[in-house]
């Protein structure tokens, strides 16, 4: 049996119904090639505009990604010969805009300037493998969509990327994970799905030698269906362990760590916090008598252990609470 290169059948099966869709998995299966051929059929079909985003305006810089940007629609078909590229989008031989480039960094320069028809977005890398996000990563996301998009019923934002991690700032934000017994995972409360990727063809196969490298240098998770899951972080509080000294609070609530071999297990602490220990804030309305704004050593901290894979949360509620300081914070 031949393996299909990436499509959206799946989603189109167990989520047609949702607005925002998350895409992830191994590289080199076709997710950015069936997304170019799908925003080059709808200006072809309904003359609607594709937003094309990048986390970072530096990511379009890149000479060859403007260049090369054509040469699968060219090869295959799917565009004029004399459609052409600039560092802002993609445009027919009579100039008319096929594709918008938009990074979310500096959507908001453009706030004002946003009148053209577009009918969806593709957000291209939307993890980045040095896991460096945008502040407020969800609501920039959320900013953009609407404001683009301008609340049309049926159109669609689809966020591509390979399999960095589940903790990252969209999914914290909007509290989604997927379901590590299912493909497609779909939130119809939120109009959300994910879609971890498996079963497609993929350019790389398996028994590849130059696997070996990219396992001996740690890299096998981005070329690979392996994927670590959100769920995965929620664990029981072992006893014996040593207290944290510095806690956190959010929204009302106090946070604990709870130091036990090596790991940090976040969870919610009701008892009377020891004078000799530290409480810190995330906000300035919270700070007040021993709550003082936390510092940026204690942020920085909380990034290293996060991806050093050494905090586990009590709840989801937890896990949510510590991932989305870091988060802000980034």
């Amino acid at each position: 049996m031949t393996l299909e290169w990436y499509n959206t059948k799946k989603l189109e099966k167990y989520a047609p119904d949702a607005n925002l869709y998350f895409i992830v998995g191994a590289r080199r299966i076709g997710k950015t090639l069936h997304f170019q051929k799908k925003s080059f059929e709808l200006f072809k079909n309904t003359g609607q505009q594709t937003m094309w985003i990048r986390n970072k305006k530096v990511e379009f810089a890149d000479p060859s990604f403007v260049m090369d940007f054509l040469n699968a629609g060219r090869k295959f078909g799917w565009v004029d010969d004399d459609w052409f590229t600039q560092p802002d989008g993609v445009y027919t031989g009579e100039g008319e805009n096929v594709i918008k480039f938009q990074s979310i960094s500096t959507f908001s320069n453009r706030r004002g300037n946003m009148t053209d028809d577009v009918g969806q977005i593709v957000f291209d890398e939307f993890m980045p493998e040095d896991r460096r996000y945008p502040k407020r990563a969800h609501i920039g996301l959320m900013s953009l969509t609407k404001t683009v998009l301008s609340g049309k019923r049926d159109a669609k934002c689809y966020c591509l990327s390979n399999f960095i991690s589940a903790a990252n700032p969209y999914w914290v934000g909007f509290q989604i994970y997927p379901d590590p017994k299912k493909d497609v995972t779909n939130f119809p409360d939120k109009g959300i799905a994910i879609e971890v990727c498996r079963g497609y063809r993929c350019a790389i196969e398996e028994d590849n030698p130059w696997n070996r490298v990219y396992k001996a240098g740690g890299y096998q998770d981005y070329a690979s269906e392996t994927e670590d899951s959100l769920w995965q972080l929620i664990a029981k509080i072992p006893k014996g362990g040593e207290l944290h000294p510095y806690f956190v609070m959010r929204d009302g609530v106090i946070y604990g760590g709870t130091w036990y071999n090596g790991i940090l297990y976040w969870h919610v602490y009701n008892n009377q916090v020891n004078k000799d220990h530290y409480i810190f804030a995330t906000t300035v309305q919270e700070v007040g008598g021993r709550v003082t704004l936390m510092p940026p050593f204690f942020k920085r901290d909380l990034k290293e252990y996060m991806l050093h894979g050494m905090m586990r949360f009590q709840n989801a509620n937890v896990m949510y609470a510590i991932l989305n300081i870091i988060f802000e914070t980034v």
